[in-house]
């Protein structure tokens, strides 16, 4: 079950859980750098796995790849209004492809924008096994 933040309830990152480098809602405080920008987070491992496979468009927007609270998070270029986009979808479908390379059980993975008035909005993810696919769903109002 997915909160409203995009984060799977009951998992580091959800409403109210501290995560390390993150502040309410996921949005990222960088203080060793300028957002997005490889840091103390960067998962090097990851880098290097996209680095080796991918010299594309989607992979030139790339900025950080990081492993945080047991998620992979993938800093993009992309502006926040790139939500469900061929590049995002398709970093989105790489990340997976490493964490399944990796051995992960319950992958989850997120893709964000740059930074901006809203923080790293995510762009696409996958919440784990019962997620089909890397576009972002919103719940119906209710």
């Amino acid at each position: 079950m997915a909160t409203g933040s995009g984060e799977p309830a009951g998992h580091p990152g959800a409403p109210g859980e501290a995560v390390p480098g993150e502040g309410a809602g996921g949005t990222v405080h960088e203080p060793d750098g300028a957002e997005g920008d490889p840091s103390r987070h960067t998962d090097h491992d990851a880098v290097t796995y996209f680095r080796s496979r991918w010299d594309d468009r989607a992979a030139g927007h790339v900025k950080d790849i990081r492993t945080i609270g047991g998620y992979l998070r993938i800093y993009t270029t992309l502006p926040e209004t790139a939500g469900n986009s061929r590049q995002a979808l398709t970093l989105c479908e790489r990340g997976l492809s490493y964490l399944q390379d990796v051995g992960t059980a319950a992958p989850v993975v997120f893709v964000h924008a740059r930074f901006g008035e809203n923080g790293n909005p995510v762009l696409a993810n996958i919440l784990g096994p019962g997620d089909t696919t890397c576009r972002v769903t919103h719940p119906a109002p209710g």
